[in-house]
């Protein structure tokens, strides 16, 4: 197994590297959400621009972080408006701590921010690894073009 790359924070010049993470990871990770339906992913990567992850890692009281193997981004998590809004790995580093790396970064950043919980919206495709870490639903199932988001919520 290769070694877990640490969470480091990145700001939005790596806004490119970020946008090809969430990118591949959406297209070859989340087939359990978008079922290959060419219809629900373009309109779920419609947004996941290099210019809006750019504009959303600057954004007031955001912050990001980026796991590298070398000089390759293998994960990305956003940290925005007080909850985990992004957290995506390539498909080649699943399964090997990336996306726990930076889960537990983001978490750190709440306790830091002295929050008593950490919410997010799960994919289904994702749900499992959150509840594996202690997150549990926290609101109705939503439901958007297609796509369903899972709140979810963890005390800290």
């Amino acid at each position: 197994m290769k070694p877990v790359p640490a969470a480091v924070p990145v700001t939005a010049h790596a806004a490119a590297d970020a946008c090809n993470v969430v990118r591949q990871s959406i297209t070859h990770c989340c087939a359990l959400d978008h079922h290959h339906d060419a219809a629900i992913l373009g309109t779920w990567l419609a947004n996941k621009t290099p210019e809006n992850l750019a504009a959303w890692m600057a954004a007031p009281g955001a912050i990001a972080w980026g796991a590298y193997r070398g000089d390759t981004m293998v994960g990305f998590a956003l940290w925005a408006r007080s909850t985990l809004a992004l957290c995506y790995v390539v498909p080649e580093a699943l399964h090997q701590g990336v996306g726990r790396a930076l889960l537990f970064g983001a978490e750190a950043h709440a306790r830091q921010l002295g929050l008593a919980a950490v919410g997010l919206e799960s994919t289904r495709t994702a749900e499992d690894f959150y509840r594996r870490h202690g997150y549990e639903p926290s609101g109705a199932l939503q439901v958007w073009a297609g796509l369903q988001a899972r709140p979810m919520r963890k005390a800290l």
